[in-house]
Protein backbone atom coordinates (compact mmCIF):
# COMPACT_ATOMS: atom_id res chain seq x y z
CA UNK A 1 0.00 0.00 0.00
CA UNK A 2 0.94 3.48 -0.77
CA UNK A 3 0.65 6.95 1.26
CA UNK A 4 1.66 10.00 -0.81
CA UNK A 5 1.79 13.32 0.61
CA UNK A 6 2.02 16.51 -1.32
CA UNK A 7 4.25 19.74 -0.05
CA UNK A 8 4.06 22.97 -0.98
CA UNK A 9 6.20 26.10 0.27
CA UNK A 10 6.19 29.59 -0.60
CA UNK A 11 9.64 29.27 -2.36
CA UNK A 12 12.06 27.08 -3.23
CA UNK A 13 13.25 24.93 -0.50
CA UNK A 14 17.06 24.28 0.71
CA UNK A 15 17.93 20.73 1.96
CA UNK A 16 21.20 19.26 2.92
CA UNK A 17 22.55 17.07 -0.34
CA UNK A 18 21.99 13.84 2.15
CA UNK A 19 18.66 14.50 3.67
CA UNK A 20 17.00 10.92 3.85
CA UNK A 21 17.91 10.87 7.60
CA UNK A 22 15.76 14.00 7.72
CA UNK A 23 12.93 12.29 5.83
CA UNK A 24 13.19 9.43 8.34
CA UNK A 25 13.11 11.48 11.47
CA UNK A 26 10.49 13.44 9.96
CA UNK A 27 8.64 10.11 9.23
CA UNK A 28 9.00 8.58 12.79
CA UNK A 29 7.91 12.06 14.31
CA UNK A 30 4.13 11.58 12.59
CA UNK A 31 3.99 8.70 14.48
CA UNK A 32 1.20 10.02 17.42
CA UNK A 33 1.15 6.65 18.99
CA UNK A 34 4.27 6.38 21.21
CA UNK A 35 4.41 2.84 21.44
CA UNK A 36 4.21 2.29 17.48
CA UNK A 37 6.81 4.68 16.70
CA UNK A 38 8.99 3.48 19.83
CA UNK A 39 8.65 -0.41 18.55
CA UNK A 40 9.46 0.59 14.82
CA UNK A 41 12.37 2.90 15.67
CA UNK A 42 14.26 0.90 18.15
CA UNK A 43 13.42 -2.77 17.18
CA UNK A 44 11.44 -3.53 14.07
CA UNK A 45 9.49 -7.50 13.46
CA UNK A 46 12.31 -9.85 13.83
CA UNK A 47 12.94 -12.94 11.77
CA UNK A 48 15.94 -15.03 12.71
CA UNK A 49 18.74 -12.84 13.49
CA UNK A 50 17.14 -10.26 11.05
CA UNK A 51 14.68 -6.89 11.74
CA UNK A 52 12.75 -5.31 9.50
CA UNK A 53 10.17 -2.06 10.16
CA UNK A 54 8.50 -2.84 7.42
CA UNK A 55 8.18 0.42 5.52
CA UNK A 56 10.28 2.04 2.85
CA UNK A 57 10.05 5.81 1.09
CA UNK A 58 10.76 7.46 -1.84
CA UNK A 59 13.30 10.63 -2.48
CA UNK A 60 11.32 13.89 -2.48
CA UNK A 61 9.72 14.14 -5.79
CA UNK A 62 9.05 16.57 -7.48
CA UNK A 63 10.55 19.91 -10.30
CA UNK A 64 14.44 19.21 -10.73
CA UNK A 65 16.35 20.21 -8.07
CA UNK A 66 18.95 22.80 -8.42
CA UNK A 67 22.57 22.22 -6.65
CA UNK A 68 23.49 25.38 -4.74
CA UNK A 69 27.47 24.86 -4.44
CA UNK A 70 28.40 27.83 -2.40
CA UNK A 71 25.89 27.08 0.39
CA UNK A 72 25.94 23.39 -0.23
CA UNK A 73 22.81 21.68 -0.48
CA UNK A 74 19.53 21.23 -2.90
CA UNK A 75 17.06 23.67 -4.04
CA UNK A 76 14.17 22.16 -4.39
CA UNK A 77 10.90 23.92 -6.31
CA UNK A 78 7.64 23.25 -4.40
CA UNK A 79 5.32 21.48 -5.07
CA UNK A 80 7.01 18.18 -3.72
CA UNK A 81 5.58 14.68 -2.95
CA UNK A 82 6.74 11.71 -0.61
CA UNK A 83 5.84 7.96 -1.51
CA UNK A 84 5.48 6.00 2.06
CA UNK A 85 5.00 2.12 1.65
CA UNK A 86 4.24 -0.57 3.89
CA UNK A 87 2.38 -4.26 3.76
CA UNK A 88 0.70 -2.86 7.05
CA UNK A 89 -1.74 -0.70 6.99
CA UNK A 90 -1.63 0.60 10.26
CA UNK A 91 1.54 2.05 9.73
CA UNK A 92 0.26 4.73 6.75
CA UNK A 93 -2.62 5.14 8.99
CA UNK A 94 -0.70 6.45 11.69
CA UNK A 95 1.40 8.30 9.22
CA UNK A 96 -1.39 10.04 7.60
CA UNK A 97 -3.33 11.06 10.91
CA UNK A 98 -0.13 12.45 11.94
CA UNK A 99 0.71 14.17 8.76
CA UNK A 100 -2.71 16.07 8.48
CA UNK A 101 -2.66 16.96 11.95
CA UNK A 102 0.59 18.74 11.97
CA UNK A 103 -0.30 20.21 8.66
CA UNK A 104 3.13 22.08 8.85
CA UNK A 105 6.67 20.17 8.90
CA UNK A 106 10.40 20.98 9.55
CA UNK A 107 13.04 19.16 7.47
CA UNK A 108 16.06 19.96 8.58
CA UNK A 109 15.91 24.05 8.50
CA UNK A 110 12.94 23.82 5.81
CA UNK A 111 9.25 24.61 6.53
CA UNK A 112 6.99 22.33 4.03
CA UNK A 113 2.61 22.67 4.49
CA UNK A 114 1.12 19.66 3.99
CA UNK A 115 -0.94 20.00 0.82
CA UNK A 116 -3.16 17.20 0.61
CA UNK A 117 -2.35 13.36 0.70
CA UNK A 118 -3.34 10.65 -1.81
CA UNK A 119 -3.49 6.18 -1.05
CA UNK A 120 -3.45 3.62 -3.58
CA UNK A 121 -2.97 0.20 -3.37
CA UNK A 122 -1.23 -1.77 -6.46
CA UNK A 123 -1.92 -5.13 -7.23
CA UNK A 124 0.60 -7.91 -8.79
CA UNK A 125 -1.93 -10.24 -10.82
CA UNK A 126 0.52 -11.46 -13.20
CA UNK A 127 4.23 -13.03 -13.28
CA UNK A 128 5.77 -9.86 -14.84
CA UNK A 129 6.06 -6.66 -12.97
CA UNK A 130 8.16 -3.66 -14.53
CA UNK A 131 8.72 -0.95 -11.72
CA UNK A 132 10.73 2.46 -11.34
CA UNK A 133 13.32 2.83 -8.48
CA UNK A 134 11.72 6.34 -6.31
CA UNK A 135 14.81 5.58 -3.82
CA UNK A 136 18.55 3.91 -4.65
CA UNK A 137 17.94 -0.01 -4.91
CA UNK A 138 20.45 -1.44 -2.20
CA UNK A 139 22.14 -5.21 -2.31
CA UNK A 140 25.12 -5.93 -0.50
CA UNK A 141 27.02 -8.72 1.49
CA UNK A 142 29.88 -8.12 3.79
CA UNK A 143 33.04 -10.12 2.78
CA UNK A 144 36.16 -10.77 4.24
CA UNK A 145 39.51 -8.41 3.01
CA UNK A 146 42.67 -9.44 2.36
CA UNK A 147 43.73 -8.48 5.71
CA UNK A 148 40.90 -10.45 7.15
CA UNK A 149 39.30 -7.10 7.94
CA UNK A 150 35.58 -7.24 7.06
CA UNK A 151 34.39 -4.84 4.38
CA UNK A 152 30.80 -3.79 2.32
CA UNK A 153 30.51 -5.11 -1.13
CA UNK A 154 27.86 -3.58 -3.16
CA UNK A 155 26.54 -5.37 -5.74
CA UNK A 156 25.08 -3.65 -9.36
CA UNK A 157 22.19 -4.98 -11.17
CA UNK A 158 24.46 -6.09 -13.62
CA UNK A 159 25.92 -9.25 -11.20
CA UNK A 160 24.20 -12.21 -11.08
CA UNK A 161 24.29 -12.11 -7.39
CA UNK A 162 22.23 -8.95 -7.40
CA UNK A 163 19.33 -10.80 -8.41
CA UNK A 164 19.84 -13.70 -6.01
CA UNK A 165 20.14 -11.45 -3.34
CA UNK A 166 16.69 -9.36 -4.04
CA UNK A 167 14.75 -12.77 -4.32
CA UNK A 168 16.23 -13.81 -1.47
CA UNK A 169 15.13 -10.61 0.71
CA UNK A 170 11.65 -10.78 -0.50
CA UNK A 171 11.41 -14.50 0.71
CA UNK A 172 12.14 -13.10 3.66
CA UNK A 173 9.77 -10.80 3.78
CA UNK A 174 7.36 -12.64 3.06
CA UNK A 175 7.75 -15.21 5.52
CA UNK A 176 7.69 -12.14 8.36
CA UNK A 177 4.25 -10.48 6.49
CA UNK A 178 2.03 -13.66 6.06
CA UNK A 179 3.80 -16.39 8.47
CA UNK A 180 4.44 -18.89 5.33
CA UNK A 181 7.25 -19.71 2.78
CA UNK A 182 6.90 -17.53 -0.41
CA UNK A 183 7.23 -19.02 -3.93
CA UNK A 184 10.54 -17.95 -5.06
CA UNK A 185 10.60 -20.74 -8.13
CA UNK A 186 11.60 -18.45 -11.31
CA UNK A 187 12.37 -15.16 -9.51
CA UNK A 188 14.02 -12.65 -11.19
CA UNK A 189 15.04 -9.39 -11.44
CA UNK A 190 16.46 -7.87 -15.05
CA UNK A 191 17.46 -3.91 -15.66
CA UNK A 192 15.12 -2.60 -18.30
CA UNK A 193 16.26 1.08 -17.95
CA UNK A 194 19.82 1.49 -16.01
CA UNK A 195 22.70 3.99 -16.89
CA UNK A 196 25.88 4.39 -15.00
CA UNK A 197 24.31 7.61 -13.95
CA UNK A 198 22.16 5.90 -12.43
CA UNK A 199 24.49 4.70 -9.69
CA UNK A 200 24.01 6.80 -6.27
CA UNK A 201 26.85 6.90 -3.64
CA UNK A 202 24.54 8.34 -1.13
CA UNK A 203 25.46 8.18 2.89
CA UNK A 204 22.97 8.07 5.43
CA UNK A 205 24.22 9.92 8.34
CA UNK A 206 28.32 9.00 7.97
CA UNK A 207 27.81 5.45 6.29
CA UNK A 208 28.48 5.47 2.41
CA UNK A 209 25.66 3.70 0.44
CA UNK A 210 25.91 2.51 -2.86
CA UNK A 211 22.51 2.21 -5.03
CA UNK A 212 20.72 2.33 -8.12
CA UNK A 213 17.97 4.02 -9.31
CA UNK A 214 16.07 2.97 -12.78
CA UNK A 215 13.45 1.04 -14.30
CA UNK A 216 13.43 -2.78 -13.52
CA UNK A 217 11.44 -5.84 -14.61
CA UNK A 218 10.54 -8.67 -12.03
CA UNK A 219 9.20 -12.00 -12.74
CA UNK A 220 7.87 -14.92 -10.57
CA UNK A 221 4.71 -15.60 -8.23
CA UNK A 222 2.55 -12.51 -7.61
CA UNK A 223 2.51 -12.97 -4.23
CA UNK A 224 6.23 -12.38 -4.18
CA UNK A 225 6.37 -9.34 -6.24
CA UNK A 226 3.88 -7.53 -4.20
CA UNK A 227 6.29 -7.99 -1.71
CA UNK A 228 8.72 -5.42 -3.57
CA UNK A 229 5.79 -2.64 -3.79
CA UNK A 230 4.63 -2.79 -0.47
CA UNK A 231 7.58 -3.12 1.76
CA UNK A 232 10.35 -2.50 -0.71
CA UNK A 233 13.32 -4.05 -2.61
CA UNK A 234 16.76 -4.88 -1.06
CA UNK A 235 18.01 -3.96 1.71
CA UNK A 236 17.66 -1.18 3.84
CA UNK A 237 14.53 0.32 3.16
CA UNK A 238 13.24 2.23 6.35
CA UNK A 239 16.25 4.50 5.78
CA UNK A 240 14.92 5.40 2.58
CA UNK A 241 15.92 2.86 0.01
CA UNK A 242 14.29 0.27 -2.08
CA UNK A 243 11.16 2.60 -2.57
CA UNK A 244 9.65 1.78 -5.62
CA UNK A 245 6.01 2.05 -7.97
CA UNK A 246 4.67 0.15 -10.69
CA UNK A 247 6.08 1.80 -13.92
CA UNK A 248 2.59 2.66 -15.65
CA UNK A 249 2.00 4.68 -12.81
CA UNK A 250 5.62 6.69 -12.40
CA UNK A 251 5.85 9.90 -12.64
CA UNK A 252 9.64 11.24 -14.05
CA UNK A 253 12.04 11.03 -10.72
CA UNK A 254 13.23 14.22 -11.05
CA UNK A 255 13.54 15.74 -7.22
CA UNK A 256 17.50 14.35 -6.57
CA UNK A 257 18.07 13.67 -3.51
CA UNK A 258 21.91 12.27 -3.10
CA UNK A 259 24.61 10.42 -4.61
CA UNK A 260 26.41 11.17 -7.69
Amino acid sequence: MQLTIFFTAPGPVAVPVQYGHLLQGLIYRQMENPVLRSYLHDQGFALEKRRFKLFTFSRLLGRAARYDQAAGRLVLTPPLRLVICSPIPFILQELGTGFLRQGRVRLGEAHLEVKEMATAAPRVRQNTLRVRMLSPLVTYSTLDGVSGRAYTYYYSPFEPRFGELIGANLAKKHLLIYGRPADTAGFTIRPVRVEDRDQKVTYYKKTVIKGWMGDYELSGAPALLQIALDAGLGAKNSQGYGCCTPLEEAKPVLSSGSGR
